[in-house]
């Protein structure tokens, strides 16, 4: 991960060639052909690019990851042992390089939502993805060994730390940790940017759930599962234009934490879920720097905002809470 790389490599000819030839040996050896006209670059982004390639077998997608993000590719393969019905199927992958060439797997959620029914799809997708986050369990330590970040409630205090930033969060952080460490919940993969637009949807007719899919695993580390919970409790109101809804909310967590029943009851879970969702907040931070520790200067002026957003939420959160 130290190698020297810039985004700016993604737009060379050298390594769309290069990329191409890759995807092409690939393809061959599943008796799929690569239609000329492609592959097209919809995206580049100072974390990852994608190819789109269209084939006598249908569509198929190409993702190139930034070397801090190629932990990806060792989520996926985990998972796929321990998970396979709730990942997308992985045609090739390339762990050195950080390629992926998976197989068009249908529509996003958020393509086939709409305001009055994502409550409920998220609530499913929540439920699916617990039990994925159950499985990981015991993969944890191979994704460890294989360059998957490891992010524990005291890790990510420590980070806060270690980077300066302010000190009046620090002992409310700490406090945070050490609650949510009580509770005895397992290290488990951790998304870290689960929306509605990182799930693909099986059968996009009935936008059933059942069959649901969640790709994207970038951001990913392992830590503690309730983390999990920032973003897809902001996704109606981020996609959808919904207002605040503590309801839904609730409904949206009863959701998720029926699946970890077992370990503690929902009355303690949600107890220590500010705790969580405060701590993911430094989560985040971390992987939008993990983002754009390759982006080209022009990249960092359109994206360093973003992690300085969550700095200033989780100073506001640590007022609000100490306020009340």
């Amino acid at each position: 991960m130290g190698e020297y790389f810039t985004t700016d490599l993604w737009s060379s000819r050298d390594w769309l060639r290069d990329a191409t030839a890759w995807i092409d040996d690939n393809l061959e050896r599943r008796g799929v052909t690569r239609i000329p006209t492609s592959p097209r670059q919809p995206r580049l982004r100072p974390w990852s690019t994608l190819l789109v390639v269209d084939t006598d077998h249908g569509r198929v997608w190409f993702k190139a990851c930034a070397p801090q993000q190629r932990a990806e590719v060792p989520v996926l393969d985990a998972l796929t042992d321990v998970a396979p019905d709730l990942v997308p199927t992985l045609w090739s992958a390339d762990a050195e390089r950080g390629w992926l060439l998976v197989p068009d797997q249908g529509p996003t959620l958020r393509d086939v939502a709409d305001a009055q029914n994502i409550t409920g799809h998220l609530s499913a997708v929540l439920r699916r993805y617990a039990r994925a986050q159950r499985a990981s369990v015991k993969a944890v330590d191979a994704m460890a060994a294989a360059g998957v970040p490891t992010l524990r409630p005291c890790d990510l205090v420590q980070e806060w730390t270690s980077e300066g930033l302010s000190a009046e969060a620090t002992p409310a952080l700490r406090d945070a940790a050490a609650r949510l460490d009580a509770v005895g919940l397992p290290t488990t993969v951790q998304h870290d940017d689960l929306h509605a637009g990182n799930v693909f949807v099986a059968d996009a007719a009935s936008a059933s759930m059942h069959d649901s899919r969640i790709f994207d695993w970038g951001d990913t580390y392992l830590g503690n599962p309730l983390c999990s919970l920032l973003i897809p409790l902001r996704g109606p109101s981020y996609h959808f234009d919904l207002p605040a809804d503590p309801e839904r909310d609730a409904r949206m967590v009863r959701a998720y934490l029926a699946c970890w029943s077992d370990v503690a009851s929902s009355a303690e879970l949600s107890k220590v879920l500010p705790d969580a969702l405060l701590l993911a907040r430094v989560g985040r931070i971390i992987g939008w720097r993990r983002a754009l520790a390759n982006a080209t200067d022009a990249q960092k002026r359109q994206w360093s905002d973003h992690p300085m957003q969550w700095v200033k939420e989780v100073v506001a959160a640590v007022r609000s809470a100490r306020r009340r």
